[in-house]
């Protein structure tokens, strides 16, 4: 989606996020479109985007709190759905409307539905032909509650038709069909008592309402997941799926004379309930145990049906039931054609490792691919190819707030470090066959065991990272990934960085640094456990070649940095590191309550000594630059002071920095500074919700003053970053990130007059197209982007919200 004011395009070209840790906060629609919940948004992500390399094409905000689950509202008959529902924490449940547009996806809030008070765990929605119009039945849980709305399609108004207290049982999810012969809407919910209510619509007097039908015992564990499916017969199966490991189908059929003769016996026999509905007539059924499905090793959270098939012009149910569970696996299973006996016919997933389980999966594509999310935010997409099922391309992201980013100096990566204590690289990939460039994740450099805080380049293929710890790590990429990192951007990696690199890294077991792993023989086989603390396994790695990119898996084991050099320095967590473009020095700080730890430390990165300590702040320097000339860093901390360092030679010819001036930057906390291109001004940012630019003083180039009228904005600043080049105007592109998620572009002109103000406003990116939640960082491409064939100026931002993002910027 794009942006335009004063004749300037904002899109996205890239959006990296991870799947919310919850379950049923997936799924897959008809329409060939996932939407997810991503932090407090929905994301609507394309897995067929550009020849299945896959996009998000958009993310929607309107929630308060963490989206917990989403749901694409169903008809029946299986045509493509065009709304979307959204259950968060917040304790409401949002309706979107998706259409297409010339641009791409639109999406926009139709309603908001209030009436659960506790946070909502599921949420499930269906058309229904009522009163000669088609309305909109929603069902959600939460707590101790179940709340049924109504939206009549006359006056698109929607109502509360029964609220339900299930007190002391607690609901974890919902679904509602209809049974098909009489179309009357059936809801399925399930509790931690091991049992599954059913509530059916009620006609009495010309009133609708809803009403309790019957509880269906059968679990011993919480009941997880519920999924509904017509029979080609007309009966309803419902499965239900459990912590006891166990899935359970359930035949809802209508109640023949034959069934009512002998009805105690199977009741009895086969764990049978019989319940009635009065609707203009009363209708019987039964509800029998169809099967007890039995492969899971751990709970299994997640069911999805494989809607019906379109052969000869009539729909064929193919009864095929997809499952996930915390045991990290995916199963279809099927019935016999000629016994009728269940079994498993795939099984796919993920075999040892240190991650947890599975929390959802649906089926897509007809059923010839489907789709998990993980506990660790992560998708796992699987493709029928001729009958064999292979992992495919799908579009990953952090679980947590991404605290930083680095562009690579020639422009050709990112990354990105997080809360959720990995560090990732994105970059795009490039087929001569594909004229649309998308973005993937393609490594993990890091994997670490402290939420990852701050992150610095020290040149091509090396970077410097700081963590909730006291040590500075610094990393160097290994030949395995440099060899596929070619293949894949189709970029020339220089002889000299393949030569003496070691093939790839691993972690030890109970370790926190990535080892140097130099074997390339095959892969290490772990030994089997011989004591105690053989049972801790190691991370080992296989060398892989790779045509496209990875999946989670290999992200995982196979794509880690080597660790090269350890800084011990600082008696505090790690806040904020900035190196010279030159890559000469490195500074680091760390988190202070006191002068005394406020210092800044200055490395050489030639040898990794201590070559000096800067002493310009009494709190945590929140934010460091060094200008493009490198000649100078600026510094920005928690004390609302500012001050700059100058480049100096020692008598023993190496370089440190000294500081040369300070100042006050406002009446609140400075979030973020930044130099520009020309070297000349420095901006900062502050919680006072200004936006200040300083300028030397004529004749004094080691003192600065205000230069202009500072930027005042609605919310208080936390990013700031400048443009890679000078406007042909003669004016300086600004980026400025504010504290609710805003992005706002603008135009700072040095020498404004009475005509022409100082800053002009060239594009507002709002909460949906750019962060929910506080925008950490801001960086300019260093180097021009490819959109459509096209070169264009890129910006990347990363927020609280979990999300990292690369925007187009056409003028």
């Amino acid at each position: 989606m794009a942006a335009t004011v004063n004749n300037v395009a904002v899109g996205t070209a890239y959006t990296s996020v991870g799947c919310n840790r919850t379950p049923h906060a997936l799924d897959w629609g008809n329409n060939n479109l996932v939407c997810f919940a991503a932090s407090r948004a929905v994301a609507v992500y394309d897995p067929k985007f550009a020849g299945n390399h896959g996009k998000i094409l958009h993310t929607l905000y309107e929630h308060q709190d963490r989206v917990n689950c989403v749901r694409w509202i169903q008809d029946g008959e299986f045509s493509p759905e065009m709304e979307i529902l959204s259950g968060s924490a917040d304790r409401t449940v949002i309706v979107w409307a998706y259409g297409g547009t010339s641009g791409g996806v639109g999406c926009q809030r139709v309603s908001k539905l209030i009436g659960l008070d506790a946070s909502i765990n599921s949420v499930d929605g269906f058309y229904w032909k009522y009163n000669q119009n088609i309305a909109t039945v929603v069902v959600a849980v939460g707590g101790d509650q179940i709340c049924v709305w109504l939206r009549d399609g006359q006056n698109d108004e929607w109502r509360i038709l029964q609220k339900f207290i299930t007190k002391p049982v607690l609901m974890f999810d919902c679904v509602v069909n209809l049974l098909l012969d009489y179309k009357i809407p059936l809801i399925a919910c399930a509790g931690d008592d091991g049992s599954v209510q059913l509530l059916n619509f009620q006609m009495l007097d010309g009133e609708l309402s809803c009403v309790r039908t019957m509880k269906i015992p059968g679990h011993e564990d919480w009941v997880r997941a519920l999924a509904f499916t017509v029979e080609d017969s007309g009966d309803l199966l419902l499965a239900s799926a459990a912590q006891d490991t166990l899935i359970r189908v359930w035949r809802i059929s209508p109640e023949s004379s034959k069934d009512k003769s002998d009805g105690d016996k199977l009741a009895l026999q086969s764990n049978q309930g019989q319940f009635s509905i009065i609707y203009e007539n009363e209708l019987k059924f039964r509800c029998q145990l169809e099967t007890v499905l039995q492969g899971h090793e751990n709970w299994v959270y997640g069911l999805h049906w494989q809607p019906s098939e379109l052969k000869d012009g009539c729909r064929k149910n193919p009864l095929r039931l997809l499952s996930c569970s915390m045991d990290k696996t995916m199963t279809i299973w099927g019935a016999d054609p000629s016994s009728g006996i269940w079994f498993d016919q795939v099984r796919v997933g993920e075999i040892g490792g240190n991650t947890l389980g599975l929390y959802g999966c649906r089926f897509g594509n007809q059923g010839t691919s489907i789709l998990a999310h993980g506990y660790q935010g992560a998708l796992h997409l699987w493709h029928d190819v001729e009958g064999q099922w292979k992992p495919g391309v799908v579009c990953s992201g952090h679980f947590d707030s991404v605290e930083d980013f680095i562009w690579d100096p020639s422009g050709d990566f990112a990354i990105t470090v997080s809360v959720d204590q990995t560090s990732r690289l994105h970059a795009p990939w490039i087929q001569e066959s594909n004229e649309e460039i998308t973005w993937h994740e393609l490594s993990r450099p890091q994997i670490h065991g402290y939420d990852l805080s701050c992150i610095t380049s020290l040149g091509r293929f090396r970077f410097a990272s700081g963590a909730e710890e006291k040590v500075i790590r610094v990393f160097e990429a290994p030949h395995n990934f440099l060899e596929n990192f070619a293949r894949i951007c189709h970029i020339d990696v220089p002889l000299p960085e393949l030569q003496n690199a070691p093939q790839g890294a691993a972690v030890p077991a109970l370790g926190l640094s990535n080892k140097p792993i130099y074997q390339t023989d095959g892969p290490m086989v772990p030994k089997n456990a011989h004591s105690k603390s053989d049972l801790y396994a190691e991370n080992h790695f296989t060398p892989t070649l790779l045509m496209a990119p990875p999946t989670e898996e290999t992200l995982l084991q196979n794509t880690l940095w080597p660790e090269v050099q350890k800084l011990y320095g600082h008696g505090y967590e790690l806040f904020s590191l900035a190196a010279d473009p030159q890559c000469k020095l490195l500074v680091s700080a760390s988190k202070a309550q006191k002068a005394e730890h406020a210092s800044i430390i200055v490395w050489d990165i030639a040898d990794w000594s201590l070559i000096g300590k800067l002493e310009a702040h009494a709190l945590t320097v929140s934010q460091m630059a060094f200008s493009p000339d490198g000649q100078k860093l600026v510094s920005v901390s928690r004390d609302r002071n500012w001050a700059v360092h100058k480049k100096v030679q020692t008598d023993d010819g190496k370089f440190t920095l000294k500081t040369v001036a300070k100042g006050s930057g406002g009446s609140r906390i400075l979030w973020s500074c930044h130099w520009s291109p020309d070297s000349r001004y420095f901006l900062t940012g502050s919680r006072d919700k200004r936006v200040i630019v300083w300028e030397p003083v004529a004749g004094d180039t080691l003192s600065y003053r205000i230069s202009g009228k500072p930027l005042e904005c609605a919310d208080s600043v936390t990013a700031v970053a400048c443009g890679p080049n000078i406007l042909p105007t003669g004016c300086y592109l600004v980026a400025i990130g504010l504290d609710n998620g805003q992005i706002q572009l603008y135009n700072w002109i040095p020498a404004p007059s009475d005509s022409i103000p100082q800053w002009e406003l060239l594009a507002n990116l709002n909460q949906s197209q750019a962060h929910h939640m506080t925008v950490k960082r801001l960086r300019f491409r260093p180097v021009n982007g490819n959109d459509s064939g096209k070169e264009t100026l890129q910006l990347a931002s990363c927020g609280a919200d979990n999300t990292f993002k690369i925007f187009n910027l056409a003028f």
